[in-house]
């Protein structure tokens, strides 16, 4: 593997990033790719009315400046780890004001194979930076659980197939990886969708045989579980440090409102999960 990744790093995010930095100049290294660190610091602007801003002149003073100080250790963590590593990295600083959202973020994305952002449990705000990287960027986006230990293993890989587009999507963008395990296990979850046949994880199996990547396939059923959970702890359990699978094959309304698959990985990620929309 080589061409470029990059690892995001939202200054103020607890936990600290760290497990992210190491993951990304470690997959930077096994696949000769160079890495851009985008550090993203939100900077708030002192209320422009006189009464506002003599109450809230101070608290935003305080927040900038611990935002500031936060990306500076950011910059000097990603790159001494590099410097360790013997890889390259290429900083960007990003400036947001509250609420703009890190559109730099995913304009930076659509020029790099794949992005990685490290998501804390039940973060809102990382969550909605990793919707916004998976509708808006047209690349795949690695997703990094920072609430509990983890290592990527790409020695086995889990392909979570359930014929949708983004399941292709995300499968065909993840062959250079896949190429480079030894064994991938691809499984389909019963109920989960309507799959055209019963064989269609076999069907999806087959596809990576064709590319040389010793593949095989089962039919799983989740026995009325919540299934974003299951296809995780299926994936763990095949001894999986990476699990692939497409991101909102159904409408995001729908997802909020009956706790789709895409939503219960980002709001809780239990391994390294690599997602395409």
């Amino acid at each position: 593997m080589t061409g470029r990744i990059q690892l995001i790093l939202p200054a103020g995010q607890q936990p600290k990033p760290t497990a992210a930095i190491e993951a990304a100049i470690a997959l930077a290294r096994a696949g000769s790719a160079a890495l851009t660190a985008s550090v993203a610091q939100t900077r708030a602007n002192v209320p422009t009315h006189w009464l506002a801003r003599e109450y809230a002149h101070l608290p935003v003073t305080e927040f900038n400046a611990d935002m500031a100080a936060d990306a500076v250790a950011l910059r000097e963590s990603v790159t001494r780890a590099a410097e360790s590593a013997s890889v390259s990295v290429r900083l960007i600083e990003i400036l947001n004001g509250l609420g703009d959202g890190e559109r730099a973020v995913v304009m930076a994305a659509r020029t790099h194979d794949f992005s990685v952002l490290g998501l804390p449990d039940f973060d809102a705000s990382a969550r909605q930076l990793a919707e916004q990287l998976l509708f808006d960027s047209g690349r795949p986006l690695l997703v990094l659980p920072l609430s509990r230990p983890f290592s990527i293993n790409l020695e086995t890989i889990a392909v979570a197939w359930d014929h949708s587009e983004p399941a292709s999507r995300v499968m065909s963008g993840a062959l250079p990886l896949l190429k480079r395990a030894k064994r991938v296990v691809v499984f389909s979850v019963l109920g989960a969708k309507r799959l055209p046949r019963a064989e269609a994880a076999q069907d999806a199996a087959e596809y990576l045989i064709s590319h040389g990547i010793e593949a095989t396939s089962e039919m799983l059923d989740s026995d009325d579980r919540a299934r974003g959970r299951f296809i995780m702890e299926t994936a763990i359990a095949r001894g999986a440090g990476l699990l692939v699978m497409g991101a909102y094959a159904t409408l995001p309304a729908q997802e909020y409102l009956l706790g789709g698959v895409t939503v219960s990985v980002l709001n809780e990620p239990l391994l390294p999960v690599l997602m395409s929309n």
